[in-house]
């Protein structure tokens, strides 16, 4: 399976909307062989935000809903605010001909995000996070790939649980470099190795 990467470097060269959101999201999330930092990625995000970016709104409204770091506080109404807004231009983006396939991926990466939390006013569905998120984790999405590993098939999330594909795709973003899969996965080598 190819792994979708981005190099950082070129994407400061571009202004869209999906530029900044990636990079907001590597700085956020230690993706792209980026190291987290919380200035950059809300940097970002707000640049995408002021585009009127789907996904740099949802990137604003979900730092709201968790924090981000110590640069952003929680702010349960902002976050709703921000994820309602988001949510229809969403819909609108991965049903707009004119964006690549790279990019339609990763806003379909961001409902099943929607539905794994129940954000917005979308309700918690596990079942229909999944078959999202394993549809962007088969075409290379990195989180997607990770998600399936850590949370999906692990916990049973949307469907049975299986260690066996669990294991799997945690490797999968290990081996693609994805820091919190390394993390994980060394943390899940050690509790194994103990018992």
């Amino acid at each position: 399976m190819e792994v979708m990467k981005f190099n950082l470097n070129s994407l400061l060269n571009q202004d869209t909307g999906f530029s900044y959101y990636v990079l907001g999201r590597s700085y956020d999330l230690e993706e792209n062989g980026a190291l987290q930092d919380y200035n950059k990625a809300l940097y970002y995000y707000q640049k995408g935000f002021d585009q009127g970016y789907p996904l740099c709104i949802y990137s604003l409204g979900i730092s709201y809903e968790l924090g981000l770091g110590n640069v952003l506080d929680i702010d349960k109404s902002k976050a709703k605010e921000l994820l309602m807004n988001a949510y229809p231009k969403i819909l609108e983006l991965i049903h707009n001909p004119a964006i690549d396939e790279v990019e339609r991926v990763y806003a379909k990466f961001v409902v099943g995000a929607y539905y794994y939390f129940g954000l917005g006013e979308i309700k918690r569905d596990y079942r229909k996070a999944f078959e999202i998120i394993k549809e962007c984790a088969d075409k290379g999405h990195i989180a997607a790939i990770y998600d399936l590993g850590a949370n999906f098939y692990y916990n049973g999330n949307g469907t049975d649980v299986n260690e066996e594909l669990a294991d799997y795709y945690l490797n999968l973003a290990k081996e693609n470099g994805l820091k919190r899969a390394i993390d994980l996965y060394e943390s899940r080598s050690k509790v194994k190795n103990s018992k």
